[in-house]
């Protein structure tokens, strides 16, 4: 073949080729964004949707492993979470979450629509239910790697929502006085199947229940073996009997369980009420929950007890249902305590719950450790409050006495929020005012006084 031909060759497949003949579409790079744990992973969108989707993802699990008190894992332990932002998903749909099996394992994938401000609670609450689940097909002890999830339970969520929100209990306490004083107490078995995907909204009532719930299960002796095997079982049917399979130090009856939560409830539900203790409140609040009083029914013989005297306690008839009220007692302090004390009565409650188990193993050291960081944290506010004392009285600027005198007179006249306190404060400013501009006419004369008689 000559020049010549191949020139008219090439010439025939370029007139054969379609006029509208089109270039293979280029390749499309998927943006990705990871968290450091290469667990969270979000797709699709612009970058600040994928930034904003993440910290809200982190957020979300950072209370999720908090409240559930779980470890931080990262892949492949912990299974990858893909939010997928897509811009065809429906607006007003709810996030579509679902298992994908790959080469790697399973993983979550939620598809979601791209995000818009602020985020709404059904799209918080789709990710803590994605959260929920992933900690659901975490391998177990002893076990083989679970293949499905259980259903999201109602209340988990309830509570990691409210957490998320408010993590402060003092600044959101839980409030049931009402259903308190109504005298039904709902059973805690209803709350437990209810799961995520019912169709009617959660009332404020059922949060503050849930919330008593988490509580009511993990300051148990089994508490945080409990709740691991509570994440990865279906308690929709045959609740009681699953339910006693997660914790088996909860009562053996139906009838009991609802007396000990109707204790919990009581304990717990009327903390709106309570105000915070200080040191020497607190620390005398702890005295009296350390003491056990007795009276022997047959010799009227009244007898004093410490905890640290577990073994004369646990001889008494009905030992185990004080100790399980007193528990429940510790906690109630626990709520409402100076902050400083919280581990020191975790230690306390805890011994409490033990005990009431039968369990004496180590209860004698726990407690010895617990008094002597008791002691710490008293000591250690007694030093602050004489360094206050101190600035106070040598190094805090000076007040004016009749000035702060009158103040203080008028605030304890009336409560702060009556109107006749409001117009009496108003009028003792105005005094104040006009007594400082007096001092400052009279200062000011005085030193032309004393300019005039001065030599000239």
């Amino acid at each position: 073949m000559n020049r010549r031909t191949g020139l008219y060759l090439a010439f025939l497949l370029f007139a054969a080729a379609p006029a509208g003949a089109k270039k293979p579409p280029a390749e499309r790079r998927l943006e990705l964004t990871s968290d450091q744990t290469r667990q969270l992973i979000v797709s699709g969108g612009d970058q600040s949707q994928r930034m904003a989707l993440m910290r809200l993802l982190e957020g979300l699990r950072e209370t999720t492993l908090r409240v559930l008190r779980q470890p931080l894992q990262s892949y492949p332990t912990a299974r990858p979470i893909l939010c997928v932002l897509n811009p065809e998903h429906p607006k007003g749909a709810p996030p579509l979450l679902e298992l994908v099996e790959d080469p790697g394992g399973l993983k979550l994938q939620l598809r979601l629509p791209p995000l818009s401000a602020p985020h709404t609670p059904q799209l918080e609450r789709a990710l803590l239910s994605a959260l929920l689940t992933e900690l659901s097909l975490r391998p177990v002890a002893n076990a083989a790697p679970p293949q499905s999830s259980p259903p999201t339970p109602r209340w988990l969520v309830d509570v990691l929502f409210h957490e998320h929100h408010r993590p402060n209990p003092l600044l959101s306490p839980i409030a049931l006085r009402e259903l308190l004083e109504s005298g039904s107490i709902p059973s805690p078995l209803p709350l437990l199947a209810r799961p995520e995907t019912d169709a009617l909204p959660s009332s404020p009532v059922d949060t503050d229940l849930a919330r008593c719930l988490l509580g009511f299960l993990l300051n148990r002796p089994d508490g945080k073996e409990g709740l691991d095997s509570l994440l990865h079982t279906d308690l929709t049917e045959k609740t009681f009997a699953r339910l006693l399979v997660c914790f088996p130090t909860l009562p053996r009856s139906e009838s009991q369980l609802l007396r000990e939560w109707t204790l919990q409830v009581a304990a717990a539900g009327t903390q709106a009420e309570r105000v915070a203790l200080d040191g020497p409140q607190t620390e005398a609040e702890i005295r009296n929950l350390l003491l056990f009083d007795y009276t022997d029914p047959e010799t009227s013989t009244h007898s004093v007890f410490s905890l640290e005297q577990f073994t004369e306690i646990l001889r008494l008839p009905g030992c185990r249902e004080v100790l399980l009220s007193r528990q429940l007692e510790w906690e109630s302090l626990r709520s409402r305590a100076h902050f400083l004390y919280s581990p020191v009565i975790g230690a306390y409650g805890a011994a409490c719950s033990a005990l009431a188990t039968g369990r004496t193993t180590g209860i004698l050291r726990q407690l010895q450790l617990a008094t002597l960081e008791r002691e710490s944290v008293a000591a250690r506010l007694d030093r602050i409050r004489d360094h206050l004392n101190w600035f106070e009285a040598v190094a805090a600027p000076r007040l004016p006495s009749a000035r702060l005198a009158e103040f203080y007179r008028i605030l304890d006249a009336r409560p702060i929020v009556s109107d006749a306190v409001k117009r009496a404060l108003d009028k003792a400013e105005l005094d104040l005012r006009q007594r400082e501009a007096q001092q400052d006419i009279e200062r000011a004369l005085e030193e032309v006084r004393s300019r005039s008689k001065a030599p000239r």
